[in-house]
């Protein structure tokens, strides 16, 4: 990207109108194609789109008044009506979820000394993978906690509470 203060430069030069183009180019060292859009009027203001961008009314304006989307007492505009409204549109453009590793492998045409290898490394994930699982999800009552201790009463805090 070009500085703001170079393209402010070759505005200059091109009003003097004393150089071409070309010697605007080779004076400031930017391309002839980029002199070209800006006195052509082509290359976007990528400062004011940014000063826009800067400039969006985040920032309380004025005393806490009531949201007229959610009621809450809040520093206008209300955020937490913002970030619902994006949560909303995210909800509805739902990215596509990976396939779990319980799946079946996919269909690959290996040597056998590679494939051999592809299905030890693979049986040694899913193993690890169920492993974490079971860790993550809570087991039924009953199944398996004989021997776990129970941190409920503040037992195995380690003397912190």
């Amino acid at each position: 990207m070009i500085a703001p203060q170079m393209i402010d430069e070759v505005r200059r030069l091109l009003a003097e109108g004393r150089l071409s183009q070309r010697q605007i180019a080779r004076a400031t060292n930017v391309s002839r194609g980029t002199v070209g859009a800006i006195a052509a009027g082509r290359r976007p203001d990528y400062r004011s789109s940014r000063r826009a961008v800067d400039e969006e009314p985040l920032q309380p304006t004025g005393p806490p008044r009531r949201c007229p989307g959610c009621g809450g007492m809040v520093y206008l505009p209300c955020r937490l009506c913002r970030a619902r409204r994006q949560k909303a549109k995210a909800a509805k453009s739902p990215r596509p979820l990976r396939p779990f590793a319980t799946e079946e492998p996919l269909t690959l045409n290996l040597k056998e000394e590679h494939r051999l290898r592809y299905e030890e490394v693979r049986a040694r994930r899913m193993s690890q993978s169920a492993i974490a699982v079971e860790s993550i999800l809570p087991l039924p009552k009953g199944e398996g906690t004989e021997g776990m201790r129970s941190f409920s009463k503040g037992e195995g805090t380690g003397g912190m509470r």
